[in-house]
Parts: structure tokens; sequence; C-alpha cells
């Protein structure tokens, strides 16, 4: 009786939300569409949450941060709870209907985009628990939360992608790749999932339990399971962070000395950057940011010894950990009130670079680089990890070519405001280039931007990995309705 009385109460909170006195009745089979009035529909199982037809709902989830690409889902789901997700998977399964969850959607290519149904993950944002070594959070949390609760306790999540803003379930589904050298990504934090698979069967699986999905989850791009749950790791959060940024008209200079850096292992983070006011790709500069106590701060020249310039040229800057880890939020903020930011074209491309073609990929590129190319409020970057940190079958590296180190390259392009489709057109056929150069040089995408791919080149991808994946999307996904827009099956 208690849930009969409370699916009515949903159902009413549907029709309140949809505002126009007509009922959701379920999904119509031979029409393929979602109705609102009686017939030969399928109903809607009991949910605590809603499922929202209006046009205002639907049409406000149909791009991510690339925003030239649109695709309006028929529904959308406001889960109130995971059972939710779950019913609402099989009966999908049941009708057919595609499914995607949505976090932030800061991904640029309409990868998490569905003309189905979309899940609302930022509906279900609870932060469960925060123990001394861990904190478990619903995949709709977003890092900066987490963030800020974990350091009221002294705490830090070991793995922080410079902006903060993005969700659980959408990291862990990418891979969530942080400037600080040692760390892995967050996908290697993680201790255990809950997710819902393409069957909507509520599983939790771990390093010792269901291995196979759980490592196929992470950095799985949503193929085989919604991510609804995560336990992942916590450790002492550092008092202070040292800055020094170093400029270099020399990129072999710049690669020199951004390599000496990383190998000495005494710094916390580093990037190199590329293309600020007035300049046109020539001039490179280098970030190091070393995290410390209070009792025992580096010396600048213990840690920029040996450099091809002198200590003395670094700009030097001393914060506190809270706000170092969270200026990007800040700064993104900015460029939202500046630039109308969320709003612009962002066809990006970020590639993975080993060791062996590094230097030589990025010169070739940043030296050829247009305004266009980089736009309003764009940005060009390299980070650098160990191999040995990034541990996800999932998040496809370069072959390995004798080093430790691979490398992360962005290009995040941001059109001018009320750029067309014939920009994205544009940028779209330079990122293919611009992949194919970099991989006959030994590089790896990583598919959270706007490279053009076909299943051939999934597969290529995935090299190896390819059978045991296709095995786990029949397995997972038999009816093939997760997360369609990367087109990998």
């Amino acid at each position: 009786m208690q849930r009969q009385e409370a699916w009515m109460g949903t159902r009413r909170a549907v029709l309140g939300a949809i505002g126009l006195g007509i009922l959701v009745t379920g999904f119509d089979p031979v029409r393929r569409s979602w109705a609102t009035d009686g017939g030969n529909v399928d109903p809607l199982p009991p949910l605590d949450g809603q499922v929202l037809l209006d046009a205002s709902s639907r049409e406000g989830v149909s791009q991510d941060a690339g925003r030239y690409v649109q695709k309006v889902p028929q529904a959308v789901l406001v889960p109130g709870s995971v059972r939710d997700i779950e019913a609402m998977v099989k009966y999908c399964v049941r009708n057919r209907v595609p499914v995607a969850p949505r976090g932030l959607a800061n991904t640029t290519d309409g990868q998490g985009l569905v003309s189905g149904l979309l899940i609302e993950m930022r509906a279900l944002k609870t932060i469960h628990r925060i123990d001394a070594d861990r904190a478990v959070v619903d995949a709709g949390a977003d890092w900066l939360e987490l963030t800020n609760a974990a350091h009221a306790k002294g705490l830090t999540p070991p793995a922080l992608t410079g902006f903060l803003g993005l969700t659980f379930g959408g990291t862990l589904s990418l891979g969530g790749i942080p400037p600080a050298i040692q760390s892995g990504g967050q996908v290697d934090s993680v201790l255990e999932l809950e997710v819902v698979t393409g069957t909507g069967e509520l599983k939790c699986c771990s390093k010792t339990q269901d291995r196979e999905l759980f490592e196929a989850v992470l950095a799985g791009l949503g193929q085989y399971a919604i991510i609804t749950k995560a336990t992942v790791k916590l450790g002492p959060a550092p008092a202070k962070v040292r800055g020094h940024e170093l400029a270099y008209t020399s990129s072999k200079d710049f690669f020199q000395d951004f390599k000496t850096l990383i190998k000495r292992g005494e710094i916390s983070e580093i990037y190199g950057d590329w293309w600020r006011p007035g300049e046109h790709g020539e001039v490179s500069h280098l970030n190091a940011f070393t995290f410390h106590s209070v009792t025992k701060p580096p010396t600048d020249a213990q840690l920029l010894r040996g450099l091809t310039k002198p200590p003395a040229d670094a700009v030097v800057s001393a914060n506190d950990f809270l706000p170092h880890v969270t200026r990007i939020d800040a700064a993104v903020e900015q460029l939202r009130e500046a630039l109308d930011w969320d709003h612009l074209a962002k066809p990006w491309m970020t590639l993975w670079l080993p060791e062996k073609s590094v230097e030589q990929y990025v010169t070739e590129v940043v030296t050829k680089l247009t305004p266009s190319d980089v736009g309003v409020g764009g940005f060009v970057l390299l980070y650098a990890h160990r191999r040995t940190k990034l541990t996800r079958p999932s998040l496809r590296l370069p072959a390995p070519d004798g080093s430790d180190w691979v490398y992360l390259f962005t290009l995040m392009t941001a059109g001018a405001a009320g750029a067309g489709p014939e920009f994205a057109a544009e940028m779209l056929k330079r990122n293919r280039h611009l992949f194919d150069r970099a991989r006959a040089l030994g590089a790896t995408r990583y598919p959270i931007e706007s490279t053009p791919f076909t299943k051939a080149d999934w597969q290529h991808h995935y090299g190896d990995r390819w059978p045991l994946l296709q095995k786990l999307k029949r397995k997972h996904d038999p009816a093939n309705i997760l997360t369609p827009g990367p087109g990998i099956f």
C-alpha cells in the first residue's frame, strides 16, 4: 500500500513537471514513443523519482561541453533512488530504448547524448561516508564537493583533475587525469563500484569481486554498466604548495627541463602550456608545483637545480593546498562570466603520447597553430604520468617504449561566440589529421574529446583487449542500449 501511494505521488509529480495536465503513461512500442495517454502502452514501473517529457527538460540535456552536437532525448529520468535506474534500464531493454547517464556532460563530441532515455545522475549526489582512508559517494556527486568535505577532516583524494566540478560517474567512466605526476588517474583511486548493468542488474565490483566488470567499467565510456556509487581512496592533505613558472622560447630547453623535473620526482604536479595573449605558440610555459608541510618548505634553488634556466628566472608562488586545487574551478567561473564559456563551441583534441615522440609531435603542433585553432578562452596543455601508476586496462596508453613516462597533450579549442557548424566541421577535420599523425608516432586517443572515430578505429584503439570487451558487452549489455554516443560496438 505504501509503495502504491509513493507511485501515485510520483505520477502527480511527473504531471506537475510536464505542466500540461497530461499524465505520462508509458512507452508505446508501436509508435516508438513515450505516451501521454492510454492505449497500447507498456506502463512505467513504480518510481521514486520522475520521468520528464516536457521540451524544456529534454532540450536542456541535449548538448555536452562541445556545444556543436545536439541530440534531444525522448525522455529524462530524474531518479529518486538507484532502484529507479534498475527499473528503467530493464524497462528500456524490454522496449529497445537506448539509455545514457549524464553527469556534467564534459565530453565534447556527443559521447553521452542519447535519443532515448537520458538519466540525470546529479539527482543522486550524496557523500555517504568519509573515513580515514576512503570515501563512499554517489555517482552524481562531484569531486569539488568531496575535496572540500574531505579537506575539513585533513584529507584529500590522491588524484584531482585541474577542474573539480565533475561528477564521479563521469570521470570514472573516462579516466580522470590530474596534473599530479605520481597519483595515476582518478580511476586508479577506486576501491569498489556499485553499478547497474545493461540488463538492469545491480552489482558491486572490485579487484576481488567481479574484477572483469570492474576493470571494464573504469574508463569504459559507459558501455557495460552505469556507475551509481563509488568507494575511492583518501589520504592526508598537504598543507602548502610552492609553485614555479618558467618561460621558454626554445622547445628543446623546455622539454629538457620538463623531463628533468619529472624524472627527479621531487615536485608534485607539472604541466606545460602555450598560447597566451600576444603569443602564437612560440613561448612554452613550464608550471611546477610542490606540496609540502608548514615546517619543511622546499627551497627554490634545490627544486630548480640543474635546469637550463637559473632559479632566479622563475615566477614563484605560495598557496595553501585547498585554494590551489580549487583554483581552476574559480577560473572557469570567471570564464563563464566573461565569455559565456559554457556556450562556446569546443571541439577539443586530447592524446596520449609516448616518451619517444612527445617532443617531436608537440613542437610540430604548437608552432603551427593559428588563432582559430586555439580560439577565445582556449588552452593548449601537456601533462606527464608514470605508466606504472595508470593501472586500468580500459584506459589505453601508447605501446611500451622503454620509458615509464607517458604524456597527455590537449588542444582545448574554444570557438568565438556564434561560431557556426562550419567551424566545428573544420576543427573535426583538423583533429582527425592531427590524430593520424600522432598515431603514426605511437600515440593513443583519450576519448573525452572530438576526434571522428570508426568502428575499425575503436578496434585498433583497444587492440588485444577488444575480444574481451566484445564478450563483456554481450554479457552485461546484450541489448546494446547503454551509452551509444561513442559508436564503439
